[in-house]
């Protein structure tokens, strides 16, 4: 799909793009309010807190932003619908080209 994407394409996908890190940093962060809330109630300390805290700007902060801003966001769409992340709902509205792109990636890793 690299080489026939119009720009109503490539904005399709960074807005595609930005919807999948949106929705899994959300989650990501549920579980950093859990931490949080675990404090506030006295089960767990500032600094364990504040390790879980660390952790995540580490891990899985930095892995969503490397997989969402450093590489092709193509690439990102398709692997956040092949994890169940976008469904084929979010793809209601995208191009023929996107679709059938999203398609063949996922036939190519079905097979």
């Amino acid at each position: 799909m690299q080489n026939s994407r119009t720009k109503s394409d490539r904005n399709q996908v960074r807005q595609l793009a930005n919807t999948a890190w949106e929705r899994q940093l959300r989650e990501a962060l549920k579980k950093i309010g859990g931490v949080l809330s675990e404090m506030e109630s006295g089960h767990l300390s500032p600094f364990d807190a504040d390790a879980a805290v660390h952790a995540f700007h580490n891990g899985v902060s930095r892995e969503l932003y490397n997989r969402y801003s450093d590489s092709d966001p193509w690439f990102a769409v398709c692997r956040a619908h092949f994890d169940g992340v976008l469904t084929d709902e979010d793809f209601s509205g995208a191009s023929d080209n996107i679709r059938a792109g999203l398609k063949q990636f996922a036939n190519h890793f079905q097979s």
